[in-house]
Formats: C-alpha cells, sequence, structure tokens
C-alpha cells in the first residue's frame, strides 16, 4: 500500500512515550496529527472567510492579484469547504480511520498549488508577508503530511471488513475521481488552451489554481473508492464535498457578472456539480445512520 493509503493492521504493543504516542489505543488521533489539523483550520476558516464573502478585495490585498471576483471565491469555497472537514476532525472525530482518506487529496493539493507558485512566481507579491505564509504553507505540508501519516499508521487499527452499503459509492466515487483528475491534469498543463472554454474568465495562473482544486477533490474520492470501509469512515470525506459543491453552485447567483451562463461550457461544469453533489448526498444517507452505532 502506499503511504498515504488507508491504515493497516499491525502489532499494538506498547509504544515508546512522547510526540504524541504514550498509551497505545490502535487507531486513535496523535497530537502531532491534532496539531497539524489545528493549523490547517485556522489557516483554511481565515482564507476561506475572506476570499468567499469578500471577493473583491482579493485584487488588491492578497498574495496574487485575483480578478474577476468570482475567482476568489470559487478558492474561497475550497478553503470553507476545508474549514469543515478539519473542524469535524477536530471536534468529532476521534479515529484516525474517520479521516484517512484526506491527506492524499490534501497533499495533492499543496504540491499543485506549489508548482503553480513556483512556475508563476512572476504573479506573486514577495513584498506582501502573507504571500510568504502562502509559500511556507504550501511549501511544508508535502512534507508534513507523508511524516504525519506515517505516525498514525504506527499506532494503526486493525483494517475492518468492507460495509456493503458503501459499494456503490465507492465505484461511483471512483468514475468519478478519475474523471476529475484527468480534468484537472488537462487544465493544469494547458491552462491557455484548455482554460478558455471554463464559464468564466481564467488566467494561466488561476486556471491552474482552479485546476488543484479539482484535483484535490479527485484525488479525495480515488482515495475514498480505495479506502472507505465502515460507513462512518465516508461521513467527513462527503460533507466535505457537499459543502464544498452547494457553495461553488451558488457562484453563478452571487457573480452573475462574472459566469457565463449562455453557452455549453457552463451546462458541462453545472452538469459535473450537480453529480458530485448527487453523490456526496448518496454516500451521507448511507453512511450519517451508521454513526449512532459507530465512533467517527
Amino acid at each position: 500500500m502506499s503511504m498515504f493509503g488507508p491504515p493497516i493492521s499491525g502489532d499494538f504493543t506498547a509504544r515508546p512515550a512522547g510526540f504524541g504516542y504514550g498509551r497505545a489505543v490502535p487507531g486513535r488521533i496523535l497530537q502531532p496529527t491534532r496539531i497539524g489539523v489545528w493549523i490547517l483550520f485556522v489557516l483554511a476558516l481565515a482564507n476561506g472567510v475572506y476570499l468567499y464573502l469578500a471577493p473583491s478585495e482579493a485584487k488588491t490585498h492578497y498574495a496574487w492579484s485575483i480578478n474577476p471576483p468570482v475567482n476568489a471565491a470559487f478558492i474561497g469555497a475550497g478553503f470553507l469547504a476545508g474549514t469543515l472537514a478539519t473542524g469535524l476532525v477536530l471536534f468529532a472525530a476521534t479515529r484516525w480511520r474517520s479521516f484517512a482518506t484526506l491527506p492524499p487529496a490534501l497533499w495533492v493539493l499543496a504540491t499543485t498549488l506549489l508548482v503553480a507558485t513556483l512556475v508563476h512566481n512572476d504573479k506573486f507579491k514577495w513584498s506582501f508577508a502573507p504571500t510568504w505564509v502562502w509559500l511556507v504553507v504550501y511549501a511544508g505540508v508535502p512534507f508534513a503530511v507523508p511524516v504525519l501519516v506515517l505516525l498514525q499508521r504506527r499506532v494503526a487499527e486493525p483494517e475492518p471488513r468492507s460495509a456493503p452499503q458503501l459499494r456503490a459509492v465507492r465505484v461511483l466515487s471512483a468514475v468519478c475521481g478519475v474523471v476529475l483528475l484527468a480534468g484537472a491534469v488537462a487544465l493544469f498543463v494547458a491552462p491557455v488552451s484548455v482554460g478558455k472554454h471554463w464559464p468564466w474568465p481564467l488566467t494561466p495562473l488561476l486556471a491552474r489554481a482552479v485546476a488543484a482544486w479539482y484535483a484535490m477533490v479527485g484525488t479525495m474520492l480515488v482515495s475514498c473508492a480505495l479506502g472507505l470501509r465502515r460507513r462512518s469512515e465516508a461521513v467527513i470525506p462527503y460533507a466535505t464535498l457537499a459543502a464544498w459543491c452547494l457553495l461553488l453552485l451558488a457562484l453563478p447567483l452571487l457573480h452573475a457578472d462574472d459566469v457565463d451562463r449562455s453557452g455549453g461550457e457552463f451546462t458541462a461544469w453545472l452538469i459535473v456539480m450537480l453529480v458530485l453533489l448527487a453523490l456526496a448526498l448518496l454516500a451521507l444517507a448511507r453512511s450519517l445512520p451508521a454513526v449512532r452505532d459507530e465512533r467517527l
């Protein structure tokens, strides 16, 4: 299995104290992981509220100039969905497996945004202090995530049997995830030729940023298809997906002047978002009833 895959069974004898271990409890969330999630929660909340609720400010007061405002709101939607995910981890989850499908997606998002930053470094405001925070975060996350995953795998619980109620969710997630990843790769590699078919204007940098978020969601869906076992394990990833879809579906209403709703590009984008929302709702319908019997 990849180091980013779901935990596997192992030896649950006593672990050394320190660095978040202490008493060995198979499958528990370690202290270093909680600290990392707290950092992500604060950053996601600050960026999400700012970009989604005040997107016009991002033209002059962000790490790079984001315009038109719908682009800032799109990125803000991703951060707000991330706020929900990290909030659920911090305040509801007690087991690593409840969100073990998310680290691969975070790694993909951070890595692609780091590459976009380096490729388009001339577009960033290096005299602006928050720009350096952006760089440190997206340069650090690709290294921190594998370390935390490896630490969690050292205290992993035995892998449970796959719940038959999730079979359809996993199959649909695999299909949707692969399609999203293919589209994200195309947009990232050819931001101009592919980006011109987007329902709102994209610069090459913004096209790659948009591609990074879709690559993140595609990776999460593939990870869920491969790694989900208990029904309760679907709650956090698919609640996050549902929130992201709803926030994005509101963009054509909130930014009607920026979004071209007359062409086939908008129709295709709308269909994709509605399919993803339907998948999220199906997964939640199958998983939420299990929360009463299974701990997050």
